[in-house]
């Protein structure tokens, strides 16, 4: 594999592309399409109600997941972030069997412990 220079950031990189540049997006499929038919519930995920919600419970977990721990959000000043470290919202009741969107049903989980779940809860074994 040759080296390379990045324009960018100015670095020496093998390979196809320079770590400092992000991957493209995926293109669209046909299933994208109809996402918003097969699940209702993501739309409200936009409301300015929901992303209070979710930053009071990243907030009353301090940014660490509720099964395990690990630090999964991080505090700007401003708002808690969870993109670079992998946490994710959970319903503990999820909106498909009837949950809400209120700050006492959503609990801050990291990845690994949001599949756990997740799937336990999609065999019916919770």
């Amino acid at each position: 594999m040759s080296r390379r220079f990045c324009p960018h950031c100015g670095r020496v990189f093998r390979g196809d592309r320079c770590p400092c540049r992000p991957r493209p997006k995926r293109k669209g499929t046909a299933g994208d399409a109809t996402r918003g038919e097969r699940e209702p519930w993501r739309r409200r995920y936009a409301t300015a109600a929901y992303r209070r919600a979710r930053q009071q419970a990243i907030a009353s977990a301090h940014g660490r997941c509720v099964d395990c721990g690990r630090v999964c959000a991080t505090y700007d000043g401003n708002q808690w972030r969870t993109a670079a470290l992998g946490g994710e919202v959970d319903h503990v009741r999820a909106l498909c069997d009837g949950g809400t969107d209120e700050p006492s049903n959503l609990r801050l989980r990291c990845k690994s412990c949001h599949k756990k779940r997740d799937d336990k809860r999609r065999r019916g074994s919770e």
